[in-house]
Order: structure tokens, then C-alpha cells, then sequence
């Protein structure tokens, strides 16, 4: 009886390692043995093989696009993995498939970037052909994500290819429609305290906390549950608090926890380029579709205001550049944000007087609205030098017309120079140092002075040379100083060696 038993078990065993070895090929067999031996051409070639033979095979596909990625094929790597959903059954074979497409886009995204800075560095076209080739692999694994779009775009930009730069700036405008009307609903924006936000949209469910290195951002990842949809916030502490860089509304439910917290920077960079192409060809009216859009994701971009209004001037409809603001009003009036894109129109068309009036309404609002603290300064001082410029004309030199204006215009940019934002702004002290001047306020003018040199420590190599230039005007305009006038023109000339 125990020896029948034993033979009986015996043979189920040899029965079922027969069976394994008859389900799997021998052309998988040779291919996996290939990979294990590194030899990638025989692997891709017998996996090919077996996937004509059996089509069905979805372990096949997987494994034929991870030796295709071995070969730098990212293009093909794609197509193949793609080639896998219609085919998988198995769950454990479909985790597998999406883990591979999450690890495909992030290769293909640091070897674009690569290739991106090759070309930058050599001028060399045929490294943006390639980064072109791996940006399309990642759309062709995740549509979803909109960084490749912009990229795709701007590579085909500088290969003077317009048609398909325009095609994939558009593509990207369209793959973040969710993202755009979550901008819209809540009044989110690029830059925004992440503070602001949680006040307008409530607490997150929950919020997880990246920090990288020492010397690097740290980054918070707000998951928020709105109408029945994920919504992802990613902000950083570059200025000193959590202001948002970008969000991504409903992503797929098939895609795994850590892609959907992957912190993605929203661009605005797709909307001023189609802008900018389609005022090149005189289509004002989709301009000004894109600089609307780029208004709601940086609604304190003073460049795409002024943009905005010289189309509107071109075509002699500066009363639509307001009305347009008007009507963000009418949706929103104790949005800080539309007041201030309302004041800046207004400034734009040298109405100095109601660009205050709406930064004021913007600042009561919002006391510490850093952005509109330091462009109401500057509009009390444009308008100090209208008035200056008409007593010059009329030869009626009259200082108590314009001096409150000017204080007005010291106060808000002391308050601006206070905030995070614009505590190293040198254009700041370089414009409190000119009205010091203009006051004959000889202590403010030397606290400002040295609050400007004291900033030569944290100005960025790009900024160095305008950062002198402002030096440069204090000493050689307002302090009468040769000795360090001549030391600043010889660091200018120095950087241009």
C-alpha cells in the first residue's frame, strides 16, 4: 500500500515537471539562457521568434522589451511592452508590465535630458534626433504624463521645425485640461503658498515629505480627494515656505502609489511659445487664447500682461484687455490674484492712479501679497515720473505735487524687500537707493547701500553682471563715490574677460 503510494506521488511529480518543461518553448528557454549569458542579439531574436509562434505569450513580450531597453532600444522597448496589454491575463505578468513602463519613462527621461545637454554643449543636432526618439518612447508608455510633450516641442523648436513644435505644445496644453480646470475651480496657481492652498480646497488626506539631500529642496506631497477625484499638489521650500510647482488631477487608477506622488513640475513654457508663434503669424486671436491660459497658471506674470495688452493695443482693443480682467473680478471678487492681473493691465496702459487703487484692493485682501506689494511700489514711482516728466514740459517744477507719491513709492518697496520673496532682490535696493536720493534722505540712502552690498554673497553668477550695473548707478549717480565707481567698472570689465 505505502509502496503504490510512493509510486503513485512519484509519478504525479515526473507528470508535472514534464508538463513545465513542454509549456515553456524552446525558443523562451534559449532566450532566457541568453539574457542570464548577456547575449542580447540571440535573446531578442528567439523572443521574436516566439512571439510569432505564439503571439499569446505575454511573459515573451515582457521579456523582449526589457532585453530591447538593455540595447538602449527605448523606441522599440516601448512599441513592445505597449504590444503586451491586449495579451495579459495573468495580474502578477500585468504588475510586471506597468513596473517596466514606470522604469521605461524615467530612463528615458534621464537619457533625454542627457542628450538635451549634449546638444546644448556641442550645437549638435543630431543629439536633439535622439532625444526626440527616447522623449516618444516615454509618451508611447505614459501618455499621461505631460513632461515629454513640452520637451518634444521645444527640441523641435530649435531644429526651426514650427509645424511639430507647434503639434506637441498643443498635445501638452491638451493633456493637462484636468490640471487647467483644477486651476480655474480653486484658484490654484504656480508659486502659490501651499498655506493658501489648503485654506481654499481644505486638509489633505494626507501629505508625505521628500527630502533628498542637505543642499536640495525639501518637497511635500499633498494628496487631496475633490469630487470624487485624486488630486496629487507637489510644493518645495525654495523661498523659504511650501509654494506649489505643480499637480496632477485624476491620474490613471491602474498606475502604482509612487508614480502618482511623483512630483511633476507643471510648465507654463507651451503656452507663452504658442503664443508667441501664433502672434508671429497674426492669428491675435489664439495669442490671446494662450496668454489667457498661461495667465491662470501665472496670474502674476507681469511679461504675459504686457504681452496681452500690446496685442490688444495692435488691434485697438486695450477696452478688452480690461474687460477681460473685469470679468475674472465679476467671478471672483476677493480673488487677490485677478486684482492684481486687472492692476497690471492697467499699469501696462500707464493708468497709474487705478493700477494702485486695484493693488490696494489686492493687498486688503491679502496683506503680505508680496507680488503686488512690490508692483504698487512701482507704480506710485511710474507715476511720480509721469508727473515729473509734464513739470519739465511745462517748466513748472513743483516737488510737493509728487512727494507723498514717492514716500508711498519707499514705503511699499521697504515692505517688499521684507518678504522671502524679494529679500534679495537688488532692483529693489537699487530703486529704494534712487528715491533716497531723489528725497535727499541721506541715512536711508546709506542703510540701503550697504543692505546692497551686503547682497553680493548670494547673487547667482547669471544675475552678477546686472548686479554691478546697480552698484554701479548708487556710486557713480547718488553717492558720487570715484573711488568705488572705478573698483565697480574694473569687476564689470574683469567679467567680461
Amino acid at each position: 500500500m505505502k509502496k503504490s503510494f510512493f509510486f503513485y506521488c512519484f509519478f504525479l511529480a515526473f507528470i508535472l515537471l514534464v508538463q513545465s518543461f513542454q509549456c515553456e518553448s524552446p525558443e523562451l528557454t534559449t532566450a532566457k539562457l541568453a539574457i542570464r549569458n548577456k547575449d542580447l542579439d540571440k535573446a531578442e531574436s528567439n523572443l521574436e521568434k516566439e512571439i510569432r509562434n505564439n503571439p499569446a505569450n505575454a511573459e515573451a513580450y515582457i521579456l523582449l522589451a526589457e532585453v530591447k531597453q538593455m540595447k538602449y532600444d527605448y523606441l522599440g522597448a516601448a512599441k513592445t511592452i505597449n504590444s503586451s496589454d491586449s495579451v495579459i491575463k495573468d495580474f502578477r505578468l500585468r504588475i510586471q508590465a506597468e513596473q517596466f513602463k514606470g522604469q521605461l519613462w524615467r530612463l528615458a527621461y534621464n537619457a533625454g535630458i542627457d542628450l538635451f545637454n549634449r546638444f546644448f554643449s556641442s550645437k549638435d543636432t543630431k543629439f536633439l534626433d535622439s532625444a526626440i526618439a527616447i522623449f516618444k518612447a516615454g509618451v508611447l508608455v505614459r501618455p499621461q504624463i505631460y513632461d515629454f510633450y513640452s520637451l518634444i516641442a521645444q527640441a523641435y523648436e530649435i531644429k526651426g521645425d514650427t509645424e511639430n513644435s507647434i503639434k506637441y505644445y498643443e498635445l501638452y496644453t491638451e493633456m493637462i485640461k484636468e490640471e487647467m480646470d483644477f486651476a480655474r475651480s480653486y484658484g490654484v496657481y504656480l508659486k502659490m503658498p501651499r498655506a493658501d492652498l489648503i485654506a481654499k480646497v481644505g486638509k489633505p488626506v494626507y501629505t508625505r515629505g521628500i527630502r533628498f539631500s542637505p543642499d536640495r529642496d525639501s518637497i511635500a506631497i499633498d494628496k487631496f480627494d475633490l469630487n470624487g477625484k485624486e488630486v496629487f499638489v507637489y510644493s518645495s521650500d525654495k523661498v523659504g515656505f511650501f509654494t506649489i510647482f505643480g499637480w496632477r488631477v485624476n491620474p490613471p487608477k491602474h498606475w502604482l502609489n509612487d508614480e502618482k506622488e511623483q512630483p511633476t513640475e507643471l510648465n507654463s513654457t507651451p503656452f507663452g511659445a504658442l503664443a508667441q508663434i501664433y502672434f508671429n503669424r497674426k492669428d491675435y486671436n489664439k495669442s490671446v487664447k494662450y496668454i489667457k491660459d498661461l495667465l491662470i497658471l501665472e496670474p502674476d506674470n507681469a511679461e504675459a500682461n504686457a504681452f496681452l495688452v500690446n496685442i490688444y493695443q495692435l488691434e485697438n482693443k486695450q477696452d478688452e484687455a480690461i474687460q477681460f480682467a473685469k470679468s475674472l473680478i465679476a467671478q471672483d471678487p476677493n480673488n487677490k490674484l485677478y486684482h492684481a492681473i486687472y492692476a497690471d493691465i492697467l499699469m501696462q496702459l500707464g493708468r497709474y492712479d487705478s493700477a494702485i487703487v486695484e493693488y490696494e484692493k489686492a493687498l486688503a485682501i491679502d496683506p503680505k501679497y508680496d507680488i503686488a506689494i512690490r508692483n504698487c511700489a512701482a507704480a506710485y514711482k511710474n507715476k511720480v515720473a509721469l508727473i515729473q516728466k509734464r513739470q519739465v514740459e511745462e517748466n513748472k517744477i513743483n516737488e510737493k505735487e509728487y512727494i507723498g507719491d514717492l514716500e508711498k513709492s519707499a514705503q511699499y518697496f521697504e515692505r517688499a524687500k521684507a518678504t522671502a520673496r524679494f529679500t534679495n532682490d537688488f532692483e529693489i535696493y537699487k530703486e529704494l537707493a534712487e528715491i533716497y536720493f531723489a528725497m535727499n534722505k541721506q541715512d536711508e540712502l546709506k542703510k540701503t547701500v550697504a543692505e546692497l552690498e551686503a547682497l553680493d554673497a548670494v547673487i547667482k553668477d547669471e544675475d552678477r553682471e546686472n548686479y554691478l550695473l546697480a552698484l554701479l548707478k548708487v556710486y557713480s549717480s547718488y553717492l558720487k563715490d570715484e573711488k568705488k565707481t572705478k573698483a565697480i567698472q574694473d569687476k564689470i570689465e574683469s567679467l567680461k574677460k
